[in-house]
């Protein structure tokens, strides 16, 4: 049994015992007898007991609290150089934003599922290790902001191969588990690599998409400190353009889809497939959702005592 008050404790409690006060009061100032006076103090406590009981609001384990959620494991890769900060998203929105939205949107369709995050720039970071605390992956995202285009050193699609190696790898210690890649770019290397194969995570990804964002005309981009990011060698304002090729390659290497992401619901079908092979299991719900309510069963005391209480005080009201 758990309590979870409706209102603080401390601010019921004398509430009730102004309420006790009122009720004893009126007993003691307008009751006939001294047997009607007793009676209407007990009946006022009883009352004043059971709202006290009800604003508690006593919960007992609920034996239905289990559901089913997808044994998924699943894994996003997001790019977060300075480039995804172009405006060519939906209506002038940076490529970050409708990668976030996508994640968030995905999160909330696996919902159940056990959720990872490599993120990767000039370097590869996995800032999120397997949680089924999608919230907290969601505010994980959230903070990820723009650097200053001083400290951009290039991008390679290359930099986040280790880190995905190893979270697949761990992912897989987990018999029926699917696991599932997000990779998220807009497919520039700017650092002069050429792409490397991603062939052999093949046999470790079970589903999933590289999701492309920006487009072919591109757009430029602000750094940290609200300036226009410049070419290092002409000093003109610097455009990134959607490379698709190198995304399609990465796609093509991990047996995945590609899908040139102009709005979150893009990804449905990748979700439905996903959902459509995983293997479901039974689990608990975590929180508030493993107990069940008991105010209610006060509810129709409440009501009678007050009956009570109005047949009892009606008589002494009317000799009065």
């Amino acid at each position: 049994m758990i309590t979870n008050p409706m209102i603080p404790v401390a601010v019921a409690g004398p509430i009730v015992l102004a309420m006790f006060a009122a009720f004893a009061y009126g007993a003691i100032r307008y009751g006939a007898t001294a047997i009607r006076r007793v009676a209407a103090l007990i009946l006022a406590f009883m009352i004043c007991a059971c709202v006290f009981t009800i604003n508690l609001r006593i919960m007992k384990p609920d034996s239905d609290s289990k559901y089913t959620r997808p044994n998924l494991d699943v894994l996003f890769v997001v790019d977060t150089s300075i480039s995804m900060w172009a405006k060519d998203y939906g209506f002038n929105k940076a490529r970050i934003d409708g990668a976030k939205d996508t994640c968030n949107y995905i999160m909330d369709q696996l919902a159940g599922s056990s959720f990872a995050l490599v993120t990767f720039d000039y370097e590869s970071s996995i800032r999120m290790p397997l949680t089924q605390d999608d919230e907290y992956l969601s505010d994980t995202l959230d903070v990820i902001s723009v650097k200053s285009m001083y400290s951009a050193k290039g991008t390679s699609l290359n930099t986040p191969y280790n880190d995905m190696e190893r979270m697949l790898l761990h992912m897989g210690k987990k018999e029926g588990h699917s696991r599932i890649v997000f990779f998220i770019s807009d497919g520039e290397i700017t650092n002069g690599d050429e792409l490397q194969s991603y062939a052999a995570l093949a046999d470790m990804v079970d589903g999933g998409a590289v999701l492309g964002f920006g487009t072919e005309e591109g757009s430029t981009m602000e750094d940290v400190d609200g300036y226009t990011v410049r070419d290092t060698e002409t000093y003109d304002d610097a455009v990134s353009k959607l490379d698709e090729s190198n995304l399609q390659q990465v796609a093509s290497d991990l047996g995945v889809e590609y899908i040139h992401v102009t709005d979150k619901k893009d990804v449905d079908s990748i979700i439905a497939n996903a959902l459509a092979n995983a293997e479901n299991v039974e689990d608990t719900q975590e929180g508030l959702a493993n107990y069940e309510d008991t105010y209610y069963y006060l509810v129709p005391v409440l009501i009678v005592l007050l009956l009570g209480e109005v047949l009892l005080s009606r008589p002494a009201v009317l000799k009065v």
